[in-house]
């Protein structure tokens, strides 16, 4: 929502104000993960990829605060910054956080932070930056359905349910039972965030984005199947601006927006 309750003129000052609110409420499901991970009700593997999953859509959700200024979204853009250099803080030894490294990584060592969870939160920098959600631009939201829901169901569902059948290159394990855990993660996170905005901006029409995110979300499906080791993280928010890109060249009537929202 383009918000501003201080006034005319105050933009900056309510930006400085949600970009706060917006590192409080990631803190707030890093933090909640890491006393569920503590209670010994889920294993590790599940309460990694629950960070995985709601931390770049709770962040998403947040940007409904800015006031939509020019600069509303480098505000927006500290938040996932903050995080990157936490991350390696924490992956180097120079900062310690229990909860992080509880909620974040497999084995416990700090280490991990440096592989998949820092390039996701590198990833959510540029995403920020290049797509911001205003003026009208759904990108994002597509990004983060694929690399956040999908992703994290995919590992979820093909653990569980995946069997010993597993395939991939680079050292990834993946199953066929993961990747329709990513196809259904990608395309409902993905949609689901299309739809709380599209109750402020009348261009994300459900209907007509349906089946370009269906689509998408079957590629990026594909990729993160054929993704070596923790490179799922950069290979499928590529695969889905590239997506994108072809639509708007090709079949523009399929994303009639910008391809950068800058």
């Amino acid at each position: 929502m383009v918000l501003n309750p201080l006034g005319p003129g105050l933009e900056l000052a309510w930006d400085l104000v949600a970009m706060l609110i917006s590192v409080f409420a990631v803190m707030m499901v890093v933090q909640i993960n890491g006393i569920i991970r503590k209670s010994g009700k889920l294993s590790s593997d599940v309460t990694r990829k629950i960070v995985h999953i709601f931390a770049a859509p709770v962040f998403a959700v947040t940007w409904y605060l800015y006031s939509g200024d020019i600069y509303s979204r480098y505000f927006a853009m500290i938040v996932p910054i903050l995080f990157v250099l936490l991350f390696v803080g924490i992956g180097t030894g120079k900062v310690k956080n229990e909860a992080f490294v509880t909620s974040m990584s497999r084995s416990g060592d700090p280490k991990e932070l440096l592989k998949g969870t820092l390039y996701y939160a590198i990833m959510i920098v540029i995403v920020t930056v290049l797509w911001f959600y205003y003026p009208a631009n759904p990108l994002a939201f597509v990004i983060f359905g694929c690399l956040a829901g999908g992703d994290g169901f995919a590992d979820i569902i093909g653990r569980k349910y995946g069997g010993n059948r597993k395939f991939g290159i680079g050292g990834a394990q993946k199953t066929v039972a993961g990747s329709i855990g990513m196809l259904f993660g990608s395309l409902l996170f993905s949609y689901v965030l299309i739809a709380i905005f599209s109750v402020e901006i009348a261009a994300f029409s459900l209907v007509t984005l349906f089946l370009p995110v269906l689509v998408i979300s079957v590629v990026a499906t594909i990729v993160e199947a054929l993704s070596p080791k923790n490179l799922d993280n950069w290979t499928v928010p590529i695969a889905v601006i590239v997506v994108v890109a072809l639509f708007i060249y090709l079949m523009p009537a399929w994303w009639p927006f910008p391809l950068l929202s800058i």
